[in-house]
């Protein structure tokens, strides 16, 4: 691999691969291991696929959320914006009268 084609940044982070990779080659104990390490990562645990059920379960949580989301929403901007319509037509109301004398 040419260094000349790599950035800053990318020789950086291969760099730091480097050390990593030396450091666990070395079995290094985590108090030995560069700060750049920090604890060792446990290994991903593999998913389950899941059933029908939890599927469906998972997915009413989620729409039951967005509907408690636009239910507010829809409060908040449900009592505002009529009423501003409404002051509107009332100011509009008022004045209609002293424009023609």
């Amino acid at each position: 691999m040419e260094d000349k084609k790599l950035s800053a940044r990318e020789a950086a982070l291969i760099a730091q691969a480097r050390r990593e990779s030396e450091a666990r080659k070395a079995g290094l104990p985590a108090a030995a291991r560069p700060a750049s390490l920090g604890a060792p990562q446990p290994p991903p645990r593999e998913k389950r696929a899941q059933t029908p059920e939890e599927r469906l379960a998972r997915l009413m949580a989620e729409e039951h959320a967005e509907t408690e989301r636009r239910k507010k929403k829809m409060r908040r901007y449900g009592i505002f914006i009529p009423a501003a319509i409404i002051a509107l037509f009332a100011l509009w109301v008022l004045r209609a009268p002293r424009q023609r004398r």
